[in-house]
């Protein structure tokens, strides 16, 4: 055996060696707790009753991120090019800011905007419902979004849901005109 040919096999090994397979720490699951049946029923009986309410948990505040200064001057560009009526170049801006801070939920807001100047409803609400996520604690945007909500259900004809949003836009911003005009606007 050549040198060279015994260098190739040491390099080899210590490259499998060094890059292989790790070995995972294995964690052994609980054992499944017993399972109590009521005879005659196929679904194993409640351990406890049902709670009484399903509320879903409060939310928690969300710590700022780092792009999200970033993300704003890049929305401040997209709310330029949006008023110049530019769409493309302001949904591009929007994304970008998204990529830049996914957890700010002015970009979400801005592009179900968008989406509902489109007509495209059902993708408008989406964008809507993802920036309630990251906008809940602020009284002014989450008053905006709820308003475009309330505006896009009465385009839909979903009166009753409408009134809900638009009433929960003034609890959170009794300064919202516009909600308040078309709230005005439902009940006539």
């Amino acid at each position: 055996m050549s040198w060279r040919t015994v260098l190739t096999i040491l390099l080899c090994g210590v490259i499998f060696f060094a890059c292989g397979p790790k070995k995972k720490a294995t964690m052994e699951p609980p054992p499944p707790a017993e399972i109590e049946t009521v005879p005659g029923e196929p679904f194993p009986a409640p351990s406890s009753p049902p709670p009484k309410s399903l509320e879903a948990p409060s939310l928690k505040p969300r710590a700022p991120s780092r792009g999200d200064s970033a993300a704003l001057k890049i929305v401040e560009s997209g709310v330029k090019q949006l008023n110049a009526g530019n769409q493309d170049e302001a949904e591009q801006l929007f994304e970008q800011a998204l990529r830049v801070s996914p957890t700010n939920g002015r970009p979400y807001y801005y592009l179900g905007v968008i989406a509902a100047q489109k007509k495209d409803y059902d993708r408008s609400l989406a964008f809507f419902t993802q920036a309630e996520v990251y906008l809940h604690e602020d009284g002014f945007w989450m008053s905006q979004v709820l308003t475009r909500e309330g505006v896009i259900l009465k385009a839909l004809n979903q009166k009753a849901a409408a009134r809900q949003k638009l009433q929960e836009a003034l609890r959170r911003n009794p300064a919202n005109k516009w909600a308040e005009a078309e709230l005005q606007a439902l009940q006539n």
